[in-house]
Protein backbone atom coordinates (compact mmCIF):
# COMPACT_ATOMS: atom_id res chain seq x y z
CA UNK A 1 0.00 0.00 0.00
CA UNK A 2 3.15 1.84 -0.01
CA UNK A 3 2.56 4.81 2.05
CA UNK A 4 -0.93 6.17 2.63
CA UNK A 5 -1.52 9.49 4.46
CA UNK A 6 -3.00 8.80 7.54
CA UNK A 7 -6.73 10.41 8.18
CA UNK A 8 -7.21 9.97 11.34
CA UNK A 9 -11.29 9.75 10.88
CA UNK A 10 -10.64 6.22 9.05
CA UNK A 11 -12.66 3.94 10.37
CA UNK A 12 -10.82 1.68 13.11
CA UNK A 13 -11.96 -1.69 14.39
CA UNK A 14 -8.97 -2.56 15.17
CA UNK A 15 -9.03 -3.39 19.12
CA UNK A 16 -9.38 -6.63 20.52
CA UNK A 17 -12.10 -8.39 18.53
CA UNK A 18 -13.00 -9.40 15.56
CA UNK A 19 -13.93 -7.01 12.93
CA UNK A 20 -17.34 -6.42 10.98
CA UNK A 21 -15.82 -7.09 7.76
CA UNK A 22 -13.93 -10.06 9.07
CA UNK A 23 -17.76 -11.51 10.29
CA UNK A 24 -19.50 -10.83 7.33
CA UNK A 25 -16.38 -12.50 5.33
CA UNK A 26 -16.54 -15.59 7.27
CA UNK A 27 -20.46 -15.64 6.88
CA UNK A 28 -20.27 -15.37 3.23
CA UNK A 29 -17.35 -18.00 3.18
CA UNK A 30 -19.65 -20.91 5.25
CA UNK A 31 -22.61 -20.61 3.07
CA UNK A 32 -22.86 -23.30 1.12
CA UNK A 33 -24.12 -22.26 -1.69
CA UNK A 34 -21.04 -19.18 -2.17
CA UNK A 35 -17.91 -20.06 -4.70
CA UNK A 36 -16.43 -16.87 -3.67
CA UNK A 37 -16.44 -14.01 -1.95
CA UNK A 38 -16.51 -10.52 -3.21
CA UNK A 39 -14.84 -7.81 -0.72
CA UNK A 40 -16.17 -4.88 -2.61
CA UNK A 41 -20.19 -6.20 -2.20
CA UNK A 42 -19.01 -6.78 1.73
CA UNK A 43 -18.23 -2.94 2.59
CA UNK A 44 -20.04 0.34 2.64
CA UNK A 45 -16.53 2.55 2.89
CA UNK A 46 -14.91 4.20 -0.25
CA UNK A 47 -11.86 2.01 -0.46
CA UNK A 48 -9.66 0.96 -3.73
CA UNK A 49 -7.85 -1.10 -2.45
CA UNK A 50 -6.66 -3.62 1.07
CA UNK A 51 -4.25 -5.55 2.25
CA UNK A 52 -4.10 -8.19 4.93
CA UNK A 53 -0.57 -8.59 6.81
CA UNK A 54 0.61 -11.97 8.28
CA UNK A 55 0.01 -13.14 11.54
CA UNK A 56 2.23 -12.16 14.47
CA UNK A 57 2.93 -8.52 12.46
CA UNK A 58 2.79 -6.11 15.73
CA UNK A 59 0.73 -2.16 15.41
CA UNK A 60 4.73 -0.78 15.12
CA UNK A 61 5.12 -2.48 12.13
CA UNK A 62 1.42 -1.96 10.48
CA UNK A 63 1.76 1.80 11.57
CA UNK A 64 5.19 1.91 9.72
CA UNK A 65 3.71 0.32 6.63
CA UNK A 66 0.83 3.25 6.88
CA UNK A 67 3.12 6.20 7.67
CA UNK A 68 1.70 6.75 10.68
CA UNK A 69 3.94 8.72 13.37
CA UNK A 70 3.58 6.96 16.68
CA UNK A 71 1.19 9.72 18.13
CA UNK A 72 -1.54 8.98 15.68
CA UNK A 73 -0.40 4.95 15.90
CA UNK A 74 -2.30 4.28 19.01
CA UNK A 75 -5.42 6.13 17.96
CA UNK A 76 -5.21 3.75 14.33
CA UNK A 77 -4.58 0.63 15.95
CA UNK A 78 -4.99 0.03 19.65
CA UNK A 79 -4.08 -2.95 20.41
CA UNK A 80 -0.02 -4.03 20.11
CA UNK A 81 -0.91 -7.11 18.28
CA UNK A 82 -3.97 -9.18 17.22
CA UNK A 83 -4.81 -11.94 19.24
CA UNK A 84 -4.12 -15.44 18.25
CA UNK A 85 -6.10 -16.38 15.26
CA UNK A 86 -6.42 -12.87 13.76
CA UNK A 87 -4.37 -10.32 11.45
CA UNK A 88 -4.46 -7.13 10.88
CA UNK A 89 -6.72 -5.87 7.24
CA UNK A 90 -6.59 -2.40 6.38
CA UNK A 91 -8.17 -0.93 3.27
CA UNK A 92 -7.20 2.55 1.48
CA UNK A 93 -8.64 4.64 -0.99
CA UNK A 94 -6.17 7.15 -3.04
CA UNK A 95 -3.88 7.91 -0.66
CA UNK A 96 -6.29 7.53 2.49
CA UNK A 97 -6.64 4.99 4.69
CA UNK A 98 -9.85 4.44 4.87
CA UNK A 99 -10.74 1.15 7.83
CA UNK A 100 -8.69 -0.97 9.76
CA UNK A 101 -9.90 -4.43 11.65
CA UNK A 102 -8.84 -7.33 12.88
CA UNK A 103 -9.40 -10.76 10.50
CA UNK A 104 -10.45 -13.65 12.32
CA UNK A 105 -8.31 -16.51 10.46
CA UNK A 106 -11.61 -18.72 11.07
CA UNK A 107 -13.20 -16.56 8.43
CA UNK A 108 -11.13 -17.40 5.51
CA UNK A 109 -7.23 -17.36 5.20
CA UNK A 110 -6.28 -15.36 2.17
CA UNK A 111 -3.97 -17.35 0.36
CA UNK A 112 -1.84 -14.97 -1.75
CA UNK A 113 1.02 -12.64 -1.40
CA UNK A 114 0.27 -8.97 -1.10
CA UNK A 115 2.19 -6.73 -2.80
CA UNK A 116 2.88 -3.79 -1.29
CA UNK A 117 0.45 -2.06 -3.23
CA UNK A 118 -2.25 -3.80 -1.72
CA UNK A 119 -4.92 -6.02 -3.99
CA UNK A 120 -6.84 -3.51 -6.12
CA UNK A 121 -11.04 -3.85 -5.01
CA UNK A 122 -11.88 -5.18 -8.88
CA UNK A 123 -9.38 -7.93 -7.78
CA UNK A 124 -11.04 -8.91 -4.73
CA UNK A 125 -13.11 -11.31 -5.81
CA UNK A 126 -11.69 -14.84 -3.93
CA UNK A 127 -12.61 -18.25 -4.43
CA UNK A 128 -13.55 -20.45 -1.38
CA UNK A 129 -11.98 -23.19 -1.01
CA UNK A 130 -13.49 -25.30 2.37
CA UNK A 131 -11.81 -28.36 3.86
CA UNK A 132 -11.81 -30.16 7.26
CA UNK A 133 -9.18 -30.62 9.65
CA UNK A 134 -10.40 -33.22 12.82
CA UNK A 135 -13.06 -31.25 14.05
CA UNK A 136 -12.76 -27.80 12.65
CA UNK A 137 -13.12 -26.63 9.19
CA UNK A 138 -11.12 -24.44 7.34
CA UNK A 139 -11.68 -22.04 4.63
CA UNK A 140 -9.09 -20.27 2.21
CA UNK A 141 -9.37 -17.49 0.18
CA UNK A 142 -7.82 -17.61 -3.19
CA UNK A 143 -7.56 -14.85 -6.05
CA UNK A 144 -9.88 -16.01 -8.51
Amino acid sequence: MAVLVVALGACSEATNGTGGISKHIGAAARDPSASEVDLGKLTSFGWDRFYVFKPGTSREQVCAFIGANRNQCGRIIRVPEPPEGHVFMIFGLGSQLTHVEMHALANGEFDVDFPDAGISKAAAIFRIRRSTSGNSELIRLEPK
